[in-house]
């Protein structure tokens, strides 16, 4: 029986993204990846699940705020100010205004203490500064032009490629970074929730097939997406990046290989399933065994349905869509004649606290 290679836990996180990810060694501890913490209220149970460690593994080698949006950033935030579960993280990844343009300093010096992310990894109250980005040098993660690539090496651990943000998307975040801020602390007002009510699924490929706006957030466009490889298996962590840029860097990557497209075991897809992110041109671009959807479809009703269409039309035959809520919109993916006609599974969690855990095989 093969050993276990990579695993992804998806926790609850409401409509935001709160995902731990490790890649497990031969020997010893593994290597541990904590991708954004949700809206606020998932700090409860993010601190639990971290705080649940074993005792003598109880460490994150890398918590990447991904962008500056409130259903990425809420839980961060608290994690990175509490004494506990700060003393665990070994560097933490993340665009502040440090890292962007000139402008924005030269703009707005006051911007980077009315930042929370990074006020919190400075510290406060004696807290001693964490790591930031130092695993590039203290540097932004910037992959340059659309279809650049970084490129880091974990030793004994995964090889992680970046794809996105670009310096394009980087430097449109600093124009728009005191709004982006505002934003970020505010949240979406949660007030006036529409109830959501999906229609029946019929026709895939049409759905599939249909025109969709390009996603114009600055805070999204600034992503960090890391594509994870470690002992044969492989994770596309794709935040809530802008398909166009995922596609320029996949492009890129399947170049470099001299094959026709980048093939992964799973891929956390971008934005929640919005259909302005899942292009058909990125689906085909990383062809997949799993993927991951992470949103209960508050406020926002994600996943679209078009976004879920375009990978279960082109994804691999017998690949699964994994959420880690079952609602009225996700479950219709459940259906049995749908599933026998385009080739796919679902999988969801035993109940809306617990979450989804893949876990992929190494092939070394």
């Amino acid at each position: 029986m093969p050993a276990d290679a990579i695993r992804i836990e998806m926790l609850p996180a409401r409509m935001g993204d709160c995902i731990l990810v490790e890649c497990l060694r031969r020997r010893g501890d593994p290597w541990r990846l904590l991708v954004d913490g949700g809206p606020p209220d998932t700090w409860p149970l993010l601190r639990e699940r971290l705080t649940g460690l074993a005792d003598n593994d109880q460490h994150v080698d890398v918590a990447v705020v991904t962008h500056i949006d409130s259903d990425h950033i809420g839980g961060m935030v608290p994690l990175l100010g509490d004494d506990v579960a700060r003393s665990m993280v070994r560097d933490v990844w993340f665009n502040g205004a440090p890292h962007l343009p000139a402008p924005v300093r030269e703009r707005d010096r006051s911007v980077t203490q009315g930042e929370a992310v990074g006020t919190a990894i400075l510290g406060s109250d004696g807290q001693r500064p964490l790591p930031w980005n130092s695993a590039f040098g203290d540097a932004a993660i910037d992959v340059g032009d659309p279809g650049g690539l970084v490129r880091l090496t974990v030793p004994d651990g995964p090889v992680v490629t970046v794809l996105s943000p670009t310096t394009k998307r980087l430097t449109t975040l600093g124009r728009r970074w005191r709004q982006t801020l505002e934003a970020a602390a505010t949240g979406p007002d949660e007030r006036d929730r529409e109830l959501d009510t999906p229609s029946p699924l019929t026709e895939l490929a049409p759905l599939s097939e249909q025109r969709s706006s390009a996603d114009g957030s600055a805070p999204n466009g600034s992503s960090i997406a890391l594509l994870l490889e470690h002992r044969g298996a492989s994770v596309l962590l794709a935040a809530d990046a802008f398909g166009s840029v995922l596609t320029a860097g996949l492009t890129a990557l399947a170049q470099e290989r001299g094959v026709d497209a980048v093939r992964v075991d799973a891929v956390k897809v971008p934005h929640h399933g919005s259909r302005a992110n899942v292009s058909q041109a990125f689906v085909r671009a990383v062809p997949a065994r799993h993927y991951l959807v992470s949103t209960n479809g508050d406020i926002f009703h994600h996943p679209d349905d078009e976004a879920i269409a375009r990978i279960v039309v082109d994804a691999p035959d017998g690949a699964t869509v994994w959420f880690n809520y079952r609602t009225p919109r996700t479950g219709r993916w459940d259906d049995v004649q749908l599933r026998a006609e385009h080739h796919y599974d679902v999988r969801y969690p035993t109940d809306d606290t617990s979450g989804v855990v893949l876990t992929l095989p190494a092939r070394d």
